[in-house]
């Protein structure tokens, strides 16, 4: 019997839903505690002001203010927030990706974070999913854990990382899933504790400390599990 998620992927017309839920959820449920504090503020912060401006400024009742100000708030959170095309290749399967332009996108990521120059927010930086697996296919998407340190500055700066990588990856019309973790256990359960991450940073040697099993690996070994060839330069 197969799931209400594949017959919504069977269905033309069905697929439509994942836009509205995908706009209403913005992945809050599952989101760690500073990404809902992220994006629930996100939408506050915005609708609060369309809030103002149609109540004080064009006399529109309190409720239609309240309702235009939330939906206009929380479709620019969308905008910001979202990766679109991990909607419309991952979820509704419109559009087709390939593995060396995963693989690509996951090696940016890489670079990006061994090049900055503060490193002082973040613990860890990991990959999971079908890519650990080697079922990378043209429907996949890539999962990104960025493992923050504890306080409100790092929060920030983790913030904007994983929003510069979302629009990054929009541009290049990439599906990326990228989540801000406040510690490693969490990361580790999102996975459903998968026990193979790649590793795209470590710079504290801290991964192996909470993947005991030693089993983590680089891109290019997941290019190889995966059937692709291994880049000749490997860093």
């Amino acid at each position: 019997m197969s799931s209400l998620k594949d017959k919504i992927f069977s269905n033309k017309y069905l697929r439509w839903l994942q836009i509205f839920t995908n706009w209403l959820m913005q992945g809050i449920l599952h989101a760690d505690m500073s990404e809902k504090i992220y994006k629930i503020g996100f939408t506050l912060f915005f609708g609060a002001i369309f809030f103002s401006l149609f109540y004080f400024q064009f006399n529109i009742s309190i409720f239609k203010s309240i309702v235009l100000g939330f939906i206009i708030a929380h479709t620019i959170n969308w905008f910001v927030n979202c990766n679109f095309y991990v909607l419309f290749v991952h979820r509704m399967r419109w559009l087709k990706t390939s593995k060396p332009e995963l693989f690509n996108q996951l090696t940016a990521i890489r670079q990006r974070l061994e090049k900055m120059p503060d490193k002082d927010w973040i613990l860890y930086s990991v990959s999971h999913g079908g890519i650990c697996k080697g079922t990378l296919n043209k429907h996949s998407d890539i999962d990104v854990s960025l493992i923050r340190k504890p306080g409100l500055k790092n929060m920030v700066k983790a913030i904007l990382f994983y929003v510069k990588e979302k629009k990054y990856a929009d541009i290049k019309g990439v599906p990326l899933d990228i989540f801000i973790c406040d510690s490693p256990e969490n990361c580790i359960q999102r996975s459903k504790r998968q026990k193979n991450p790649i590793v795209l940073l470590d710079h504290k040697n801290k991964v192996d400390d909470f993947y005991t099993d030693k089993l983590s690996m680089s891109i290019e070994e997941a290019k190889v599990l995966n059937g692709e060839k291994p880049s000749k330069d490997n860093n």
